[in-house]
Order: C-alpha cells, then sequence, then structure tokens
C-alpha cells in the first residue's frame, strides 16, 4: 500500500542521514552524495511530486554525481549502482511493497560491501540487518500474495 511504502522511504531518509554522518568522517564522499540524491528523491515520492521525466532526473543525476564524487574506484560506484536502482522502483507508482523490499534488500546488499570497504563496521552491521529485514518481509508478503 502507499502507507506502506511511504513508511519505508521514511525509514530510509533517517537512516541515510545517520550513515552520512559516518561516511563523513570516513571520507565517504560518493555516499554523502549519493545519500543526498536519495532523500530528495524519496521525499519527492512520499510527497508526490511526479512528472515527466522525473526518474531519468534521478538517474543521471545519480550517475554524474556519483562519478564526480568517486574518490573509491570500484567500491565507490556501489552507491551510485544502489542509488540508480532504488530510483526506478521508488519513482514508479505501480511499485508494489514487495518490490520494494526486494530492491531495497539488493542495494543493502551494495551499501553493506561499500561500508566494509570504508571501515564503517556499523554502517555494515546496520546494512546487513536491513538486507535481511526486508528478504524476510518480501518473503512473508509473498505468502500474503498467494
Amino acid at each position: 500500500t502507499r502507507k506502506q511504502k511511504n513508511q519505508i522511504l521514511i525509514f530510509q531518509i533517517v537512516a541515510m542521514a545517520v550513515m552520512s554522518c559516518g561516511s563523513l568522517l570516513l571520507k565517504g564522499y560518493s555516499a554523502i552524495v549519493m545519500d543526498a540524491v536519495a532523500i530528495l528523491r524519496n521525499l519527492f515520492s512520499i510527497f508526490s511530486i511526479s512528472f515527466k521525466g522525473l526518474p531519468i532526473f534521478f538517474i543521471v543525476l545519480s550517475l554524474i554525481l556519483g562519478y564526480l564524487f568517486n574518490n573509491m574506484g570500484f567500491i565507490g560506484y556501489l552507491p551510485m549502482i544502489a542509488n540508480v536502482g532504488q530510483s526506478i522502483f521508488v519513482l514508479n507508482k505501480n511499485t508494489t511493497t514487495r518490490q520494494l523490499q526486494l530492491v531495497f534488500a539488493f542495494t543493502s546488499l551494495c551499501w553493506g560491501i561499500y561500508n566494509v570497504s570504508i571501515k564503517s563496521y556499523a554502517g555494515a552491521a546496520f546494512d546487513f540487518a536491513n538486507m535481511t529485514s526486508f528478504l524476510y518481509n518480501a518473503l512473508k508478503n509473498k505468502e500474503k500474495e498467494n
């Protein structure tokens, strides 16, 4: 439902704001920029702000800023990959709660690997816990659909 999607997005906004503080201390600049883009994107979705080309705008913005602020080689692209994947699903009005949970499980894995690489072990633990939670809830939602 729309309410469930918004709850997921609000939780994600709070988590990204907190995680950005750790990324700043550990010089994870691509993560900070991707968090800012994702927070803005989630706010657009929560408040139902939409216009033609909005998903493309956020995808292109993520790609450009991810490239410009990457200071870690391939690993630095993981936040960008996560953000692009989320943008495709978050901004699609037809995305189900289960699809959102599955995409967030995948992107939590990307973030977990990134956080291990910048030695943000608390952040990585949080990401892997999120991934587990999203997968569990997605499976639970599948049972409800059957």
